[in-house]
């Protein structure tokens, strides 16, 4: 295993903007008051891994100078400065210059980058590598470029995994496949009850929680992230075997969901299909086969008269207003007091779940866990077209789930020249 190895914010505590003057290398890097700084765990994770055979490498965007200090008199790694995160090119010269890592490299599972920030996750979704979001400290500060202090811009990019301290990464590292999202875990033969923390809202007397089971990639990623499987849910000719496959991993979380016996859960329910919903039930045959103790309802229906999708609206507030004209919650349940959890296929803009969790909540209830089986997480490609020169973008196909990439063209809302590339190999 190759583990490439943020530094500040990753193993040490220094996104302090005091730090700034050393990893800029304007001021002499303090190396003892560095080590202060060290996190908890990160040299017995280091030494612990070596000692397993696994190859460490440090990748900064620090100078050289500060780097270089720490690399080899704290963590005594090999190491490369000036990385220019999230830009893949310094990256992939540092792996083809090393030849145990040129030839690892051929097989992209060998390797896995471990970060604080969206630019240390943006970097391993462009080498198509699996990459950890760390969440070592508590930022006091927002710092646009790093996103830190910024939780749903980092969650957006789209990371693997997710690490609150080191035990919790050796764990990854050891058990991948059983540390996936709940969803993409289920799709490689493992299983899993990791899911992406959205959003946790306390109210007075309960709250609300948002919680997605895979990522549904835009662009480069890892080989686990699922756009195939969610475009699979639209397809009419989807098979039993993938939707029971899609339940089951629901059926894995909500395990967890229940053995946390704060308090019971008294209904389960799901975002109803419209009657124009291609293929018909669309949800509802991926919620019957969920397997949960909690009472199934169907709690919430669509105006028979809905004109247009939700997908075509323009933007969150549209989105909103179409969800609060034509979904209600049906009158004849009484949820005063009540824990609901509700089951949808993907969280987007959001629209969808604030509306229902807003609905519930003037409906009474107390504890409401908005599911949903895939979001999208942001665009990235580093292909540029051997045609006009332009990015192009990776795009599927909805049928086949097949990717390719596309310098998309005006008629699509691009601003490229139509060419388009199959990917037949990707890791």
């Amino acid at each position: 295993m190759i583990i490439f190895l943020d530094l500040d914010g990753t193993l040490t505590d220094t996104t302090h903007s005091y730090f700034k003057k050393m990893k800029d290398g304007v001021a002499d890097t303090d190396i003892e008051l560095i080590r202060k700084y060290v996190f908890p765990g990160a040299l017995d994770f280091i030494k612990e891994q070596l000692l397993l055979g696994n190859k460490l490498y440090i990748i900064s965007d620090s100078h050289p100078k500060y780097v270089k200090v720490i690399a080899e008199q704290i963590f005594d790694l090999p190491y490369l400065s000036l990385a220019d995160k999230p830009n893949d090119i310094k990256a992939r010269n540092f792996i083809q210059s090393i030849p145990e890592l040129k030839e690892a490299f051929q097989n992209k599972d060998n390797f896995i980058l471990v970060g604080d920030s969206w630019l240390d996750i943006a970097l391993g979704r462009l080498l198509n590598i699996r990459t950890v979001l760390t969440k070592f400290y508590i930022s006091n500060e927002i710092e646009t470029r790093d996103g830190i202090g910024d939780d749903r811009k980092q969650i957006k990019y789209g990371p693997t995994y997710y690490a609150y301290d080191f035990n919790e990464l050796t764990n990854i590292v050891s058990k991948p496949l059983e540390n996936l999202l709940a969803l993409e875990a289920v799709f490689q033969g493992g299983t899993s009850s990791r899911v992406v923390e959205f959003k946790f809202q306390k109210h007075n007397d309960g709250f609300t929680a948002f919680r997605c089971l895979a990522r549904q990639d835009d662009g480069e990623c890892d080989k686990y992230a699922r756009a195939d499987k969610y475009f699979q849910i639209d397809n009419p000719g989807r098979s039993v075997e993938f939707l029971d496959n899609l339940a089951i991993s629901v059926s894995n979380y909500l395990k967890k969901v229940e053995a946390q016996n704060e308090f019971n859960w008294d209904y389960l329910s799901y975002v109803s299909d419209k009657k124009t919903t291609n293929p018909p039930n669309k949800m509802k045959q991926i919620f019957d086969l969920v397997k949960s103790n909690i009472p199934k309802v169907t709690l919430f229906e669509w105006d028979q008269n809905v004109e247009g999708k939700l997908r075509y609206q323009p933007d969150y507030k549209s989105r909103r207003e179409f969800i609060t004209k034509y979904l209600s919650v049906y009158e004849s349940y009484d949820l005063k007091d009540k824990s609901i959890i509700v089951i949808d296929d993907q969280f987007t803009s959001s629209a969808t779940a604030y509306e229902i969790a807003t609905q519930l909540r003037k409906r009474g209830a107390k504890n409401i866990l908005f599911i949903a089986l895939f979001y999208l997480i942001l665009p990235l490609s580093n292909k540029n077209c051997p045609e006009c020169g332009k990015k192009m973008q990776i795009k599927i196909n909805h049928k086949e789930g097949n990717k390719f990439y596309s310098c998309t063209p005006k008629k699509y809302k691009g601003k490229g020249c139509g060419n388009t590339i199959g990917i037949y190999n990707e890791y």
